[in-house]
């Protein structure tokens, strides 16, 4: 894939917002510098059991997803971001739909998904998408303790599934 800077820039851009008086800005700049430097993006990409989903608009990536099947039963969302001036427009759904159409297609029942704790609009997102049975947990990355709400939904009962 060619366009791992560009998937680098959505993140930098989404994080800002995103994480904006939840987790301080030199973790930040630490997770950003550790898990989308084109090392660790290529790893991603190559991961057995991995889906990354990129969507572009006049040539510019503006969202990107990554699921990893985690057994025969589920698949986790381990990223999803929009550019923050394309968010609430749609195209985060069309994303997710996306891959929950082809994880229906693969016999997966269910979608797991962690967000920070704090992240109220990411929290609105995945409740509006279907997500439910929110579990508390903290998990250490890097020195930092991440206070995230872990949610499930089931993969049958896609509204959409292409991604524009």
């Amino acid at each position: 894939m060619t366009d791992l800077s560009k998937v680098e820039t959505v993140a930098r851009a989404t994080w800002r917002v995103a994480y904006n008086g939840i987790m301080p800005d030199e973790v930040q700049r630490r997770l950003l510098d550790s898990w989308y430097s084109p090392e660790s993006l290529s790893g991603a990409l190559a991961a057995p059991r991995t889906s990354f989903f990129i969507a572009k608009s006049t040539g510019a990536v503006i969202r990107f997803a990554q699921f990893v099947r985690r057994s025969a039963q589920s698949v986790e969302l381990t990223r999803i971001y929009v550019l923050p001036d394309r968010q609430r427009s749609g195209v985060g759904i069309r994303l997710l739909d996306a891959g929950l159409a082809e994880f229906a297609g693969e016999g997966l029942k269910y979608l797991t998904v962690q967000v920070e704790r704090g992240n109220r609009n990411g929290r609105r997102f995945y409740e509006w998408a279907g997500f439910m049975e929110p579990r508390e947990l903290s998990r250490e990355v890097e020195g930092y303790v991440l206070a995230l709400v872990e949610y499930r939904r089931p993969i049958l009962g896609v509204r959409r599934s292409s991604v524009n």
